[in-house]
């Protein structure tokens, strides 16, 4: 499938690049639409295991290129809808199908939110658009035995999630940490966010729980660092990441933080060191005994050990110190669980007001306006 011809405006060669491709943006330059980086595309859409003959509906059209590797996929005897709330997006995915030879393909626009009832049932749905609450719209058309596939917010965390239905809710069979441009309106989600410094410039996300001040915070992530080993070493970056959703979702005392470089060209040189602190993101306890305090994982290549990553907690703010002596001391209770992550983690997706006691072992519950999310690991 030649994305080139998705991305006229991409030399062709940078096209088959491994990265998403900003294909909109708002007036103030934040990205509304990206061409998904093609290896995400790839987990994706074996997380949506289609077949032929399968009827898809895909929520957010972008280019059109997703759609035509799932209509080669379902082929002939199967069907795909695509619906995208940008007319504009709406009309390039129509010419980009049609000239790759996919008028089939139905390209619809509007709220992807209320899916495409007239096309259901469907017996895939994915969603190429960051969610934060599951509309009860997408479950309603999907068919028996049939799977949904979207990137949800799990305390601020985007998880590429592969639901099935069982009974009457929803169960993860898969989950990958991705990060997808979000959607608009309810789906959104209700974080907060921070200015850090002179704008335009940098800011900070902040999730389920209270917003750190916004001087002061960028005083703490200004200021010294004190890092606190946690003797743990990690075969890859992704096994930190393993290690920051855990702690994200077993301490919800804390407040979830996100850098986000919305301007990056216009980000001061101070701003610029602040966004390299936190790859992965980070935990702030706004209001503790000490004050601020903010935390976060980083890692870096082992001189013991080539090719492990040195795991070390980094506090910041006067209640830094504290706060990662404190995570260290959880990274410690990681590793004894066996190091759950990702792969191991199973969502349900429920009706809200859902009884508790009916979720057994949940390591947390995240109520949603159209769903109650329950998170655990089974085998920890």
């Amino acid at each position: 499938m030649p994305r080139h011809a998705f991305l006229p405006e991409l030399e062709p060669a940078l096209a088959y690049q491994d990265r998403a491709e900003v294909v909109m943006s708002d007036g103030e330059g934040l990205p509304v639409s990206a061409s998904t980086q093609p290896g995400m595309m790839a987990i994706m859409l074996g997380q949506l295991g289609l077949a032929r003959g399968h009827r898809v509906l895909e929520i957010g059209t972008g280019t059109g290129y997703n759609a035509a590797l799932i209509a080669y996929l379902v082929g002939s005897q199967g069907s795909v809808v695509t619906i995208d709330v940008v007319p504009e997006l709406v009309a390039r995915a129509r010419a980009n199908l049609a000239a790759a030879g996919y008028r089939d393909v139905r390209v619809v626009c509007g709220d992807g939110a209320a899916g495409v009832p007239e096309h259901a049932p469907y017996g895939r749905i994915i969603v190429t658009t960051g969610a934060w609450d599951l509309p009860p719209a997408w479950p309603a058309q999907l068919g028996p035995g049939g799977r949904i596939v979207l990137p949800i917010s799990i305390r601020g965390i985007q998880l590429s999630v592969s639901l099935e239905s069982v009974g009457d809710h929803l169960v993860s069979r898969s989950a990958c940490r991705c990060s997808f441009i979000r959607m608009t309106g309810a789906m959104t989600g209700p974080e907060s966010l921070i200015a850090l410094g002179p704008q335009p410039g940098l800011h900070a996300q902040a999730v389920d729980g209270p917003a750190p001040d916004a001087q002061e915070l960028f005083e703490a992530l200004s200021g010294p660092a004190a890092g606190e080993p946690t003797g743990l070493r990690a075969a890859s970056i992704a096994e930190v990441a393993d290690l920051d959703l855990w702690l994200t979702l077993t301490e919800p005392g804390l407040t979830r933080l996100n850098l986000m470089g919305r301007h990056e060209s216009r980000a001061s040189p101070a701003q610029q060191q602040i966004a390299g602190l936190m790859p992965l993101g980070g935990l702030a306890h706004a209001d503790g005994p000490g004050g601020l305090g903010v935390a976060a994982f980083t890692f870096a290549d082992s001189q013991a050990q080539p090719g492990s990553f040195e795991i070390t907690a980094r506090g910041y703010g006067p209640g830094g110190p504290s706060l990662a002596r404190h995570l260290a001391r959880q990274a410690a209770i990681w590793q004894e669980l066996g190091r759950p992550g990702t792969d191991d983690l199973e969502l349900s997706a429920l009706l809200p007001g859902t009884p508790p006691e009916t979720i057994g072992g949940a390591t947390m519950i995240l109520d949603r306006p159209h769903a109650r999310l329950a998170a655990r690991w089974p085998t920890s």
